[in-house]
């Protein structure tokens, strides 16, 4: 589909070749044409933009755009509070070790301070979905 072009330097010809496009030689610059990458490819899509105009306004359901949007709000954050849950009981484990440690080398406070933090912190994690739909039920009602 595609033929790949090959051009072999020596290590001196290579270094010494200028890579400005002014200072390119003829080969260099058909194959540049040929290739079409003269045009950059980060404003290639400008030069491709069609416009559109709309000849009369169209009446829109306000109740309706609303309700659509409050859907997508609701559940935009959906995949970073599953990810936030998932990722609650290795780090909760963690702490949850780190508390049995510090209780086996004596700091029996430390150690129990960082275990039931561990475990209120790891259900208050999974009770946060819980929290923000009464919230979003209490939204509605205003």
């Amino acid at each position: 589909m595609f033929k790949r072009k090959e051009e072999v330097y020596s290590i001196k010809e290579f270094m010494a070749r200028k890579n400005q496009p002014e200072e390119l030689t003829q080969k260099e610059l058909k194959a540049f044409r040929e290739t079409g990458i003269l045009i950059p490819l980060a404003i290639a899509p400008l030069f491709k933009v069609k416009s559109a105009l709309a000849a009369e306004a169209v009446p829109v359901n306000a109740a309706a755009v609303t309700g659509a949007m409050y859907d997508k709000m609701l559940h935009a954050f959906d995949p970073l509070i599953t990810l936030v849950q998932a990722l609650a009981y290795p780090v909760a484990m963690v702490v949850v070790l780190g508390g049995a440690l510090f209780i086996m080398i004596g700091n029996r406070e430390k150690g129990f301070s960082m275990m039931s933090g561990a475990g209120l912190g790891y259900v208050l994690v999974q009770m946060t979905p819980l929290v923000l739909n009464i919230l979003v039920e209490a939204m509605k009602v205003i």
